[in-house]
C-alpha cells in the first residue's frame, strides 16, 4: 500500500471514530481531530470527487458504510431549519454539531454556507438572498460571537442551578453544548492560550479550572446522578410505549430528549468498562436487554 492509500485509510478510520462519537458522519468542514487531522476538509474533498465521478467505487462504498451522505441537505430544509432555530433562540449562531429534532444537521449546513461566503461573498449572497434578508452572520470574527453565546448560556445555567459546575454532557434548550464549551475553555486555560480578560470573566462567574479540587464536587455528582435516574425513567417510558423496543441512536421522546443517544452512551461506557457498577445494576433491573449487541459489535462484557 503506497503512502497516499495509507493516508486515506487513516482518515477513513478518523471518520468512523467521529461517526461513532456523534451518531452521524456529517463532519463540519472546519473540523479538526484531536490528532490534528483536518477531517472536515477531507470529507468535503471526498464529496467533491464523488460528484465529479472520480472517486473509486470501492472507496465510495466504504465511505457509505461509515455513514457518509453525499448530499448534506436540500436548500429548503436548511432555510426552514435555520429560520426555526433563529426564532426559538433569538440569534443565528448555530453550534457546529447542532441537529434538529428530526435529525437535520443544521450546524454543518450553516457552516457550509459560511464556507461558500469565504470563497466568494458576492456569489454566496446572490445564491442565498433569504439568509441575507434574515440577518445571517456570514463571518464570525475571532469567534467573539460564539464566546458571548457561551458566556450567556453559562450565566443562565448559574441562575437555574446555583453554580457553574456544568456536566460534560449538558446541552442547553437551544442546542448550545455548554458542557463541552466549558471543557474547551479549561483546555485553553491549561495551555495558557485563553486571553486574560476571558479568564477573569469566567473566574468572576465562579468557574473552577480543575474540577477535582472543587469543594462543590458533591453537588455536581448529585446532579449527574439525578440526571441518570431521570433518563432511565425516560427510556423506560419509551420502551413501554413501543412494545418493549429500545430507542435507536437518533430517536427522541415526546419532549424531544435524545433517549436513543443517551442509551448508546451508556452502552459504550459499559463496553469500555467505565460505567459505574451501581448504574449497570439499575439499568439491568429496569431496562431488560438495554445492553444490546449492535452497540458493542459482539457479546457485552459481564
Amino acid at each position: 500500500m503506497d503512502r497516499h492509500a495509507q493516508a486515506w485509510e487513516v482518515m477513513l478510520t478518523a471518520l468512523r471514530v467521529f461517526s461513532a462519537a456523534h451518531d452521524h458522519a456529517d463532519v463540519p468542514r472546519s473540523y479538526v481531530t484531536e490528532a490534528g487531522q483536518h477531517l472536515g476538509a477531507w470529507v468535503h474533498r471526498q464529496r467533491s470527487l464523488h460528484t465529479a465521478g472520480t472517486l473509486p467505487d470501492d472507496r465510495s462504498s466504504r465511505l457509505e458504510d461509515a455513514g457518509l451522505r453525499w448530499s448534506i441537505a436540500d436548500r429548503e430544509a436548511g432555510l426552514v431549519a435555520f429560520a426555526a432555530f433563529k426564532e426559538a433562540t433569538g440569534h443565528g449562531l448555530v453550534p457546529h454539531t447542532f441537529r434538529t429534532a428530526d435529525g437535520f444537521p443544521l450546524g454543518t449546513w450553516v457552516q457550509s454556507r459560511r464556507q461558500q461566503w469565504a470563497s466568494d461573498p458576492q456569489v454566496a449572497e446572490r445564491l442565498w438572498p433569504e439568509l441575507c434578508r434574515g440577518g445571517f452572520v456570514w463571518r464570525i470574527r475571532d469567534h467573539d460571537a460564539a464566546w458571548v453565546a457561551g458566556v450567556d448560556a453559562l450565566r443562565r445555567y448559574e441562575a437555574q442551578h446555583g453554580d457553574v459546575l456544568v456536566p460534560h454532557w449538558f446541552v442547553t434548550d437551544n442546542g448550545v453544548q455548554l458542557g463541552r464549551w466549558l471543557d474547551s475553555r479549561r483546555v485553553e486555560y491549561r495551555a495558557g492560550v485563553l486571553a486574560a480578560d476571558r479568564v477573569e470573566q469566567l473566574e468572576m462567574l465562579g468557574v473552577a479550572w480543575r474540577l477535582r479540587s472543587s469543594p462543590d464536587d458533591g453537588a455536581r455528582r448529585n446532579r449527574e446522578e439525578a440526571h441518570f435516574v431521570a433518563m432511565v425513567r425516560r427510556v423506560d417510558r419509551w420502551v413501554r410505549a413501543h412494545d418493549g423496543a429500545m430507542p435507536r441512536a437518533r430517536e427522541v421522546d415526546t419532549d424531544q430528549v435524545g433517549v436513543g443517544r443517551w442509551l448508546l452512551r451508556q452502552r459504550r461506557q459499559h463496553r469500555d468498562r467505565k460505567l459505574a457498577p451501581e448504574r449497570r445494576v439499575t439499568l439491568d433491573q429496569l431496562l431488560t436487554g438495554w445492553r444490546g449487541r449492535s452497540a458493542t459489535g459482539g457479546k457485552s462484557p459481564p
